[in-house]
């Protein structure tokens, strides 16, 4: 891997830490404040940053590496959020003008606590401690107090962006499912039709009409979290992401596939399942799942009795707004309840894609989609 030198992070940040960045092959981005840092009543520090600007043409997929600032050195960190927004800050930017594929954050040595992080065909690991998708918008990332995720700030931040422009493309669904047809790739992977491994930085979509003018856009996060004393008030938790492909051995490294594809299938549901297990006992602080479109809901449930733990329900939009998009996965709903846990209790993940509609192909409704669980685990003493 290419790390690069390590740059300062610019002026408007120098007060708060002397950390730099890793370079990625691509030009890594900075990182601005784009707001005051606040202290609310209960000792709970919150800012809001921006990235540098990101600049696309219309069709044109963007998937690099951003260096991320966070705050101080030792924190916890109470809530992430983040939203594409045009140049400025200020106006989100429809999913139907440019398309949120994903956005995970992580650390260049640090990271979370499992399960996935074996490279797959798409190089892709599931490494990352916060990161969610298109439903980034309505799909809250907040833990319960007293609980806080301590991080060392010490350690390079990145976050992981990828987004699609959809201006004039010529079979947006297409676009942003990364057929590999559409962008014009060949994976050199057997039976492999779309997918992150057709979606790589600067490859384009067909497009329509004169217009190529580029655009200009920029990641906008908000982040909450506590310091020194305050944080030795907080429980601290371990973030895990499971995938519904993955297959648990808790003696072996989960093998996950990290995307897969939906068939079309009689009934028109088609699910995914799988299993897994934690080395002991605690509890789900929150869980936060991840789905495309066609994706209905996911759920987490007891093996040994089929209790229900957890569900997250996809949420469409049904208008023209950002946040509202119609055909667009716009949110899911987290699972804020909390649930425990036994040591090697098996836990059974399920997730309900639909199969009819999507994309024209005969045998193939979507591809390339995902069904992640996001945890945050307290553990017992």
């Amino acid at each position: 891997t290419n790390q690069g030198v390590r740059h300062p992070f610019t002026p408007q940040l120098a007060r708060h830490s002397k950390m730099g960045y890793r370079a990625p092959p691509a030009p890594l981005l900075l990182v601005f404040l784009l707001a005051p840092v606040g202290t609310a009543a209960s000792g709970v520090l919150n800012g809001s940053f921006l990235t540098d600007v990101v600049r696309m043409r219309p069709g044109e997929v963007f998937r690099r590496d951003i260096g991320v600032y966070l705050p101080g050195e030792t924190i916890g960190i109470r809530s992430f959020a983040a939203d594409l927004v045009f140049e400025g800050g200020v106006e989100p930017v429809p999913l139907s003008h440019t398309y949120m594929h994903h956005w995970f954050v992580v650390q260049k040595h640090a990271h979370n606590a499992g399960f996935c992080e074996l490279k797959q065909p798409a190089a892709m690991t599931l490494d990352y401690f916060f990161g969610v998708g298109s439903e980034s918008r309505r799909t809250p990332v907040s833990l319960p107090e007293p609980y806080v995720i301590v991080v060392d700030n010490r350690d390079d931040w990145i976050l992981d962006l990828h987004t699609i422009d959809l201006r004039n493309t010529t079979d947006p669904l297409a676009c942003r499912e990364c057929l590999c047809k559409e962008t014009n790739v060949d994976p050199q992977i057997p039976d492999y039709i779309g997918g992150l491994a057709c979606c790589h930085d600067g490859v384009k979509c067909r497009t329509q009409g004169p217009d190529d003018r580029p655009m200009h856009y920029q990641l906008r996060y908000n982040l909450t979290w506590v310091e020194d004393e305050e944080l030795k008030m907080r429980t601290p938790v371990d973030i895990f992401v499971m995938d519904v492909t993955g297959k648990f051995d808790p003696n072996e490294e989960v093998q996950c596939a990290i995307e897969y594809d939906v068939p079309r299938v009689e009934g028109d549901i088609y699910w995914r399942n799988s299993s897994f297990s934690f080395d002991r006992s605690g509890t789900v602080v929150l869980t936060v799942p991840h789905l495309h479109s066609g994706g209905v809901f996911a759920q987490i449930s007891r093996n040994s009795t089929g209790e229900l733990l957890c569900r997250g329900d996809a949420l469409y939009g049904n208008g023209t707004e950002a946040g509202n998009e119609k055909g667009y996965v716009v949110g899911i709903s987290p699972c804020s309840n909390t649930w425990k846990f036994m040591k090697d209790e098996v836990v059974d993940i399920s997730v309900k894609y639909f199969s009819n509609g999507g994309l024209y192909l005969e045998e193939t409704s979507h591809v390339g989609v995902m069904g992640y669980m996001w945890m945050a685990v307290a553990w017992d003493e």
